[in-house]
């Protein structure tokens, strides 16, 4: 029978076999990849068996590992569901946003909110995949994209992305007033936004492109003066007025945005409410 000091091996397969990829399961708990892949090594010693084939470019999971992977998420469930029901802690809520969302949205503004609500205990966790709200433990996410299409969570549209190209002064100060966003060096993140516009046909096909995997990277590297950017305009400092928006229009399909999203019959928690206020004021501000 598996020990309880690995309840938390438990938790870590679980992430780790989602992702197949130990760092991408630390950076998902906020720990390190020595970390989980120690509790992995120990619950496969306690196990006696092997959970993961590792490679050299990810894993993958063993016949074990699959039906462990399977039965977990409902048993685990079952074990949050039990604490809950005996515990009278409500100030605890587990937040899920991606990477970029969180450097350049969310972390900004986070110490004001804090400091309003010291009672709150927010964990917050930046993954780039889509939370199971049944098996990761999450209790509110933000996501960018198009309508959720699950039918066991309900959403608020927080507004579109309102995508807008922006370079440091210096770089535009090299180009003529008229030049075409393609004759500009580009930035391409992995939402592929430039792309989605050359596809389109909204520019030509003739851009250089710097790709790089996250907005929050693409935002950085166009302030480092290497290019031009298109990114969601709330995710611009105003205070840096360094950076410039070209005057060109971004089109967009129609319900790509940003959304909250949660379970269905999630109890309305006094965090759950607060947190939620907090994201919808702060994109109406915007």
């Amino acid at each position: 029978m598996i020990q309880h000091r690995n309840l938390n091996g438990l938790r870590m397969f679980q992430h780790t076999a989602r992702l197949l990829n130990f760092r991408h399961a630390a950076d998902a708990l906020s720990l390190t990849q020595g970390a989980v892949a120690q509790q992995i090594r120990s619950l496969e010693a306690d196990l006696g068996v092997q959970l993961f084939h590792r490679h050299a470019r990810g894993l993958s999971l063993t016949p074990q590992g699959q039906t462990l992977a399977l039965g977990i998420g409902p048993a685990l469930q079952q074990i949050d569901a039990a604490l809950s029901a005996v515990t009278t802690v409500t100030n605890t809520l587990s937040l899920s946003v991606t990477p970029s969302f969180a450097a350049k949205w969310l972390g900004p503004r986070l110490p004001t909110f804090l400091s309003k609500h010291p009672e709150l205990d927010l964990q917050i966790t930046a993954d780039q995949g889509v939370s199971n709200f049944s098996s990761d433990g999450i209790d509110l996410s933000v996501r960018q994209g198009m309508v959720p299409k699950q039918t066991d969570v309900e959403w608020y549209f927080l507004g579109s992305h309102n995508l807008v190209a922006v370079a440091t002064k210096e770089l535009l100060e090299q180009f003529a007033p008229e030049t075409p966003l393609s004759d500009y060096p580009l930035i391409e993140d992995g939402h592929r936004p430039w792309e989605k516009l050359i596809e389109r046909g909204s520019i030509a096909n003739n851009a250089r492109m710097l790709r790089v995997n996250q907005t929050a990277l693409a935002l950085d590297a166009a302030e480092r003066g290497q290019g031009v950017a298109l990114v969601p305009a709330c995710y611009l400092d105003p205070s840096h007025d360094t950076m410039v928006v070209l005057d060109h229009v971004i089109p967009e399909p129609d319900g790509s945005g940003f959304y909250l999203v949660w379970p269905k019959n999630r109890p309305r928690t006094a965090a759950f409410t607060a947190v939620q206020s907090w994201l919808i004021d702060g994109f109406k501000a915007r």
